[in-house]
C-alpha cells in the first residue's frame, strides 16, 4: 500500500514540476519581446498631437498635420515657412482671451513694405458712387453733381525719415525678435504670411525665415499705445531686435507698424 501512494505522489509531483516549469521559461521570453518592440523609433512621435505642441509647433516631415499645421496652411516638408520661438504661456494659441478690453484693434492704417513710394495716377470711373481713391487700377467717383474729393494720403515713413535701423538680409529672409516691456497683452502679425498672434507683458517671441519686403504690425490690447525701439547688432546681422515699451504720449493715432523693406532698411510709424 505505502508502494502504491509513493508511485501516486511522484507522478504528481512530476506534472506540477513540468507546469512551473514551463511558467519559468516563459516569463523572461515576454519582456524580451516587449524590448525588442519598443526599440523601433516612431517617426511620428504622439506629443506633437497634444497640447501644448498640437498648437505650437510643426510636426515632423512626412507625419499627418497637426493642429498648428493646418491651422497655417504649411505641411512639414514646406520650405521657408516662418518659424516662431515664443516662451509658453497661459493664453491658447488662435483664441482671444476674455475679458480684455480692445481685442479687436488693428492699425488705423497700414502700408505693405512694397508700396510704391511716389503717388499713383488717379482714374475716376463715372457712375459709380464713393470717393475716388489713390492707385493704379481704375477709381470711383461721386454722383453726379456732388464735388469731387481726393482722401488726404499721409506720406510713407521712407518719405518723412530716415531708417531706423539697417539689416543684413540673409537669402532675402531675416529675423525679428520681439520683446513686450508692457504690462498688457500685445498682438502682432507679419502682413500676408502668418496669422494674428498673441504676445503676453514680459515674454518674448522670435520670427525666423521672414520674407522681405515685410510689414509686420503690434496692437496692445487694452486700448494704449506702442513705442517701438528696433535694435540690430553685427554679431547677427541678419536679426531685428525689437522692444515694445509703453508710449504714453504717442505722435498720433496710430498702432505700431514695421516695415522691412528688400534692402535691409527698417521703418517704424
Amino acid at each position: 500500500m505505502n508502494r502504491i501512494n509513493q508511485l501516486y505522489l511522484r507522478r504528481k509531483v512530476g506534472i506540477w514540476g513540468s507546469i512551473f516549469g514551463g511558467l519559468l521559461i516563459g516569463i523572461p521570453a515576454i519582456p524580451l519581446a516587449a524590448s525588442a518592440q519598443s526599440s523601433v523609433l516612431n517617426p511620428c512621435p504622439r506629443i506633437y498631437y497634444e497640447e501644448p505642441f498640437n498648437s505650437r509647433n510643426f510636426v515632423p516631415q512626412g507625419c499627418p498635420p497637426n493642429a498648428f499645421t493646418q491651422q497655417y496652411g504649411a505641411s512639414s516638408a514646406t520650405p521657408n515657412r516662418i518659424i516662431v520661438n515664443q516662451q509658453p504661456s497661459d493664453t491658447v494659441a488662435g483664441q482671444n482671451p476674455p475679458g480684455l478690453p480692445g481685442s479687436d484693434l488693428t492699425p488705423n492704417r497700414i502700408v505693405p513694405a512694397d508700396a510704391p513710394t511716389t503717388p499713383g495716377e488717379v482714374v475716376p470711373t463715372p457712375g459709380q458712387p464713393g470717393v475716388a481713391v489713390r492707385g493704379v487700377t481704375p477709381g470711383v467717383t461721386n454722383p453726379p453733381g456732388t464735388p469731387q474729393t481726393l482722401p488726404v494720403q499721409p506720406p510713407l515713413p521712407e518719405e518723412r525719415s530716415e531708417p531706423v535701423a539697417l539689416l543684413k538680409p540673409t537669402g532675402q529672409q531675416v529675423s525679428v525678435r520681439l520683446k513686450n516691456n508692457t504690462n498688457a497683452l500685445v498682438t502682432y502679425e507679419v502682413t500676408g504670411h502668418t496669422g494674428r498672434r498673441y504676445l503676453p507683458g514680459g515674454e518674448e517671441a522670435t520670427l525666423q525665415n521672414v520674407p522681405l519686403p515685410a510689414t509686420i504690425t503690434v496692437v496692445r490690447q487694452d486700448d494704449g499705445f506702442v513705442k517701438i525701439l528696433p535694435v540690430t547688432t553685427d554679431a547677427e546681422p541678419g536679426l531685428l531686435a525689437v522692444s515694445l515699451d509703453e508710449d504714453a504720449t504717442p505722435l498720433d493715432d496710430n498702432q505700431g507698424v514695421i516695415r522691412i523693406q528688400s534692402d535691409g532698411q527698417v521703418f517704424v510709424n
